[in-house]
């Protein structure tokens, strides 16, 4: 595979563009808590991260790592794959911003199920007392059980 293949390249451009728009859908989805929308973008990020892990791609990641001779290439393949380097950087970046959300969501419901679970009043998970002050053992409780 040769950075050379520009229709190549700009299929790739588009799929990367196309999973940006996903992660922003799936961070829009994770906030309102929309299950079926969350189910449809899972399938149509793992069709889009599919292609981006074919053999033919991956050999031109490869190629593009063991040649450090910019200057022997082509401007215009060079400048799409810069493109393709950009917006993968910036999609790595909302993919993480989503695992954070959906991580706290998940910590949220762990710690309201140990909540539930539990029928020990010395175990509530209130941090101030009915004047609105600090407490300290519900508060070592809380922690002592969520970490």
């Amino acid at each position: 595979m040769k950075i050379s293949d520009i229709p190549y390249l700009q299929q790739i451009l588009h799929k990367t563009e196309a999973l940006k728009e996903l992660l922003e859908s799936e961070f829009s989805a994770l906030s309102k808590k929309d299950l079926p929308e969350l189910e449809e973008i899972q399938q149509k990020k793992s069709e889009i991260l599919a292609s981006l892990s074919n053999e033919k791609f991956l050999s031109l990641v490869e190629f593009q790592k063991t040649n450090s001779n910019r200057s022997s290439l082509d401007a215009e393949p060079l400048r799409i794959w810069d493109q393709i380097i950009a917006v993968m950087q910036n999609n790595r970046k909302l993919h993480q911003r989503n695992e954070v959300l959906v991580n706290t969501k998940l910590e949220s419901i762990r710690n309201a199920i140990k909540t539930l679970g539990t029928n020990d009043p010395q175990s509530s998970v209130e941090i101030y007392d009915k004047l609105g002050g600090f407490y300290e053992r519900k508060l070592f409780i809380y922690f002592r059980v969520c970490f």
